[in-house]
Order: C-alpha cells, then sequence, then structure tokens
C-alpha cells in the first residue's frame, strides 16, 4: 500500500481575510500495480494446538488459523512418514475448525510424526509440529 499526503490549499476566505480550511489528510493510492496483499499467514490455533505427546491410536482435536486469505478456503492437514502417521478426518477444513487427527496403530520409526497444516490458497504456507507417539 502507498501512502501519500494530500494537501488542500485554503480554498475559502472569510471577511477579515482568514483561512478557513487548510487541511492535510492521509490518502491511499488506488490502484497502485505496485501494491501488494498482505501475506498469508498460517499458525496452529490456541484452542486447539497439536498435542506434544499421543498415544497410539487416540483421537485429538487440531486446528490451525489463516490470515490474510483472500479466498477464506482454508487448511488441510498432512502428516510424515507417510503410511505410517496417522489420519485426519476431516480435511480439507475451515480455519480456526478443528480436524480429529487420529494417531498411527502402531508407533513409528523414531517414535514421532510431524503434522502440517498447509493454507489451501497457498500451500507453500504452512505451519509444522513433531508428536511423539507412545
Amino acid at each position: 500500500m502507498t501512502l501519500s499526503y494530500l494537501t488542500l490549499k485554503p480554498i475559502l476566505r472569510g471577511a477579515a481575510g482568514l483561512s478557513i480550511a487548510t487541511l492535510m489528510l492521509p490518502g491511499i493510492s488506488c490502484g497502485n500495480s505496485n501494491s501488494q496483499p498482505p501475506a498469508i499467514v498460517i499458525a496452529f490455533s490456541v484452542s486447539y494446538p497439536p498435542p506434544t505427546t499421543l498415544s497410539t491410536n487416540a483421537t485429538v482435536g487440531i486446528a490451525a488459523a489463516i490470515t490474510n486469505d483472500p479466498k477464506n478456503a482454508g487448511v488441510t492437514f498432512a502428516c510424515t512418514p507417510a503410511g505410517n502417521c496417522g489420519s485426519f478426518t476431516p480435511d480439507p477444513i475451515a480455519s480456526e475448525v478443528p480436524t480429529q487427527y487420529q494417531a498411527p496403530n502402531a508407533i513409528p520409526p523414531g517414535g514421532t510424526v510431524t503434522v502440517t497444516a498447509s493454507s489451501v490458497t497457498d500451500p507453500t504456507k504452512s505451519v509444522s509440529a513433531t508428536i511423539t507417539i507412545d
């Protein structure tokens, strides 16, 4: 966003010749091709954060919050290691709405899974957390 200042000159003089209106207003340039929309930001919800530890087959709600999403398209969830990390229902889901994460039925290699929430509008915007499965 480009800010500029517009100065309005005195346009009306009273009987004594005093300036009645002199004004400086901040203006916003419209149609500036250099303007960029605010970047999409994603973070895990403080109401439904991923746990640090979860038992095999346990279920927990996890949500992510997206700001500045022009399409309001929501979040998609994924996890690794592929094939042995659990599942999400539903997926994708709206911002700030918890998906149900079900931990894998066996402890994965290394004992942890990485859960990632990504913006549907811009999948390059994501947040990840590691969960220990016991």
